[in-house]
């Protein structure tokens, strides 16, 4: 609550006071350029020193790559020296062989084969291993001794992994986390059955030099990573690690160097060893955006000064600026409570004063319509009193005609009653002005009555049929609308024809609409006066004439002013053959509002 009540003590004067709304546009003029161009150096620093970063840093990554190649090379020039030896795979040369010629290869001449390998590649090689297929032994040599074991293993393919023995493998696995082995067979040269292999296990600390050099960012990190991903060598696994699908991106972009920006840094890669291994470096954004710091920190406190001689100076020109305006709103503030003695006296020369002149004027313009506001209700009273007084007579005759109905009733007249209290109804409809909208029952039932009276008069000459679709009594319509069409059916189609005279009224529903139709066989109209009629009728609403009598253009003005331009009046006629008469407005209920 407390905190809600200090906000709108902060959001009031910001919100309606001229003087905190002049500083704050000021501060705004003042510190939105500087802004600017603090955002725009920063930004073009970091750019600079980006492209500083990746040029640098694809060199690095390219040095490296031959780097790699070339310790790759001396690695492969060992497995080669076995491969290629034809005492111990006597089908290099492509001549057929039997087993027996390697069986005949002497345990001596092996040990002393690996054994002079390793001592001339130790510094970087921590084992080699070679199988032979028709020994089906394995010998290997390392800082202990060399040996030999028969017991196999899955030499070829990792756990889990199998190998067709027909397939030639060239692959570099991971063995611990400071080592790696490469890996090749030798395979028959006729159906490249596997004859045996080579497992060479080098330290990845070989490749520290390069490493290191391409190490050169602090909080960098490097990797090494294997054709599908893999993490085979992390020589700095405290620091944080790369981000999974900045990684994927790398591995699976074309055989080919470049980098990849994003909100975390840059990421460069670089394939080698023909694509078997990349070597990935991450560069956190932190990196990047520390050399334009300081270009941030003097924009910062430059800004600050600035902002802090805007707000004095906004302060002194929103004081001396609104003083005047402040003064006027006072006087404003007082008329809102009637006081109407409240003029500008000292009226200035500029804009404001113009103000000032027109406030004045406004308040004796003020003065004056108050003086006529108090006429007009006087007035109105009296028009009030006069329209009680002209209410009196309707009441009169609709009383006098209903004691009129009871003498008749009691005088055993029930036909003279019942047209009694049809007239009588209609005199309480005509004086029943709650509301401009009633019910389609109560409609109805007011035409009813006056057809009731006008059967008096005609007798069985007229037929009278009214159908009313069910549940289409609730709904809403303008008052007197049905009458006056009604009417127009006796003065202008009936009147003077001869034969029966049929008049049908029919309400319906039709989907959110409501259809009203009267129709009679009267005389009719020709083209000429139809045609006439619906263009009067199609005029909108405000631009009928409103008369004091219930016309056909009264109706529709009416109903379209009320519900809208798309409702009203539709009229089919032909010459002789009687008038149809459609009234079309919105299924509404009470309470629901009309569309305008």
């Amino acid at each position: 609550m407390e905190i809600r009540t200090m906000t709108r003590r902060f959001q009031f004067p910001v919100q309606m006071s001229m003087r905190y709304k002049l500083m704050i546009l000021m501060i705004i003029i003042a510190v939105l350029p500087l802004t600017l161009v603090t955002i725009f150096a920063a930004k073009t620093t970091k750019q600079s020193l980006s492209l500083e970063i990746i040029r640098s840093n694809e060199s690095r990554m390219d040095w490296a790559a031959k780097y790699f190649d070339e310790k790759f090379g001396q690695l492969h020039s060992v497995a080669y020296s076995l491969l290629m030896d034809n005492n111990l795979f006597p089908n290099s040369g492509g001549e057929t062989v039997s087993n027996g010629n390697v069986l005949d290869t002497g345990k001596l001449y092996i040990d002393e084969k690996l054994r002079s390998l390793y001592v001339a590649n130790n510094t970087n090689i921590a084992s080699i291993s070679l199988y032979l297929n028709a020994k089906q032994r394995m010998y290997i040599v390392d800082k202990d001794a060399v040996r030999s074991t028969d017991q196999m293993i899955n030499l070829f393919g990792e756990e889990g992994e199998s190998v067709n023995n027909h397939q030639t493998v060239n692959k570099i696995v991971k063995s611990t986390h400071n080592n790696f082995k490469l890996v090749r067979s030798m395979n028959r040269f006729e159906d490249h059955e596997i004859l045996g292999g080579v497992f060479i296990e080098a330290r990845w600390n070989m490749m520290d030099n390069v490493i290191n050099m391409i190490h050169s960012e602090p909080n960098s990190q490097v990797l090494v990573l294997d054709a599908q991903g893999n993490i085979m060598y992390n020589p700095y696994p405290a620091q944080t690690m790369m981000d999974k699908e900045m990684l994927e991106k790398a591995i699976h972009s074309p055989m080919e160097p470049g980098f990849i920006e994003s909100k975390q840094g840059i990421l460069f890669y670089q394939p080698v060893v023909s694509a078997n291994l990349w070597i990935v470096k991450f560069i956190p954004i932190s990196y990047v955006n520390e050399g334009a710091s300081n270009t941030l920190s003097f924009s910062f406190y430059t800004a600050m000064v600035s902002i802090l001689l805007a707000m004095i100076l906004s302060v002194l020109i929103a004081y001396f600026t609104t003083k005047p305006i402040i003064r006027l709103t006072r006087s404003m503030k007082a008329v809102e409570h009637l006081n109407f003695n409240v003029g500008v006296d000292k009226v200035r020369s500029d804009e404001i004063g113009t103000l000032e002149r027109r406030f004045n004027s406004m308040l004796q313009k003020i003065k004056e319509l108050v003086q006529i506001e108090y006429k007009s209700k006087i007035e109105k009273r009296t028009a009030q009193l006069k329209a009680m007084q002209a209410q009196i007579n309707p009441h009169f005759l609709y009383n006098a005609l209903q004691s009129i109905g009871g003498v008749a009733l009691s005088r055993n007249a029930p036909e003279i009653y019942e047209y009694v209290r049809a007239l009588s109804e209609l005199f309480r409809y005509t004086i029943k002005m709650k509301s401009d909208l009633v019910t389609v029952a109560d409609e109805i039932e007011h035409v009813t009555n006056y057809l009731h009276i006008q059967k008096l008069r005609f007798q069985d000459t007229i037929h009278i049929q009214i159908d009313i679709e069910e549940d289409c009594g609730m709904f809403e319509l303008p008052k007197f609308i049905l009458q006056p069409i009604v009417e127009n059916c006796f003065v202008h189609g009936l009147e003077g024809q001869m034969g029966q005279w049929m008049i049908t009224i029919r309400v319906e529903k039709m989907m959110d609409e409501i259809e009203i139709s009267i129709e009679d066989n009267g005389l009719g109209m020709d083209e000429v006066r139809l045609e006439e009629i619906r263009r009067q009728l199609s005029r909108p609403g405000e631009d009928q004439v409103l008369g004091e009598s219930m016309g056909m253009n009264n109706v529709n003005s009416r109903i379209k002013l009320i519900f809208g331009q798309e409702y009203g009046m539709f009229v089919t006629s032909a010459k002789g053959a009687g008038t149809k008469v459609k009234v079309v407005i919105p299924a509404l209920i009470k309470g629901e509002e009309p569309l305008q």
